[in-house]
């Protein structure tokens, strides 16, 4: 027999009351908790290891046995989710393949619990992207009622309303997981050029205001960023 050592950690402890249907070479072998740590016997001649977690729209994910795991009769393994950030967990849930599994050494595994969620946070020296996040997102609340005519005017105030609110959020937020500050910033600025397609132009500067401001915060943006590799390379 083999032994499977399987260590599960799934994000904000989703899922972890839920069993995990183990299929060895697509035959229904046993189930087990979706937290901790679990160690099972399987056969020697097992080829495929089938994970399955839920029913009416499954997850999946596959493990392969090698000649290499036969002959120390023992598999180190993790199971986790494909989470990169709240903001694609929508996306990412809707993937079968959101479950995911690993083959671990000794070493990997004692910490797998620890390691498997790190994430990148970044320092910002001053909340200036915030500000300008915040100002944009009012002048464009703002304009969107006054002096709009135009059938377009409600999804710039949609634009606005929304900016105003994820831009008070994290207002004094300076330090943040990196991949979501990239995710907010750029999705902000697309916003904002949409924002002035929407908008009607009726005095003249107003396309040209939203426009510098979006323009000063991609400089802001790019900054943040480069600053915080420096940071990087100096502690290395």
């Amino acid at each position: 027999m083999l032994t499977l050592n399987i260590k599960t950690r799934f994000i904000y402890g989703w899922f972890s009351l839920r069993s995990i249907k183990l299929y060895v070479d697509d035959v229904l072998f046993t189930k087990f908790l979706a937290q901790g740590t679990s160690i099972i016997e399987i056969p020697d001649d097992a080829q495929k290891l089938t994970f399955v977690l839920g029913k009416v729209y499954p997850y999946k994910t596959n493990m392969y046995v090698t000649k290499e795991d036969r002959k120390r009769k023992e598999i180190f393994m993790g199971l986790h989710l494909n989470h990169r950030n709240l903001l694609f967990f929508l996306y990412d849930s809707l993937r079968t393949d959101y479950l995911r599994s690993v083959k671990l050494t000794i070493q990997e595994y004692a910490s797998f619990e620890n390691d498997i969620y790190q994430q990148e946070f970044i320092t910002l020296k001053d909340n200036k992207t915030s500000i300008i996040s915040l100002l944009v997102s009012l002048v464009i609340l703002l304009f969107s009622v006054v002096q709009q005519e135009n059938e377009l005017a409600p999804l710039a105030f949609m634009i606005g309303l929304s900016s105003t609110i994820t831009s008070l959020v994290y207002f004094k937020d300076l330090q943040i997981e990196k991949r979501t500050y990239k995710t907010r910033i750029l999705s902000t600025i697309a916003l904002f050029v949409l924002a002035v397609l929407f908008l009607e132009n009726s005095y003249g500067f107003l396309h040209y205001i939203i426009l510098m401001f979006t323009i000063l915060l991609t400089l802001f943006f790019i900054e943040n960023l480069k600053s915080n590799q420096n940071i990087d390379v100096k502690e290395v």
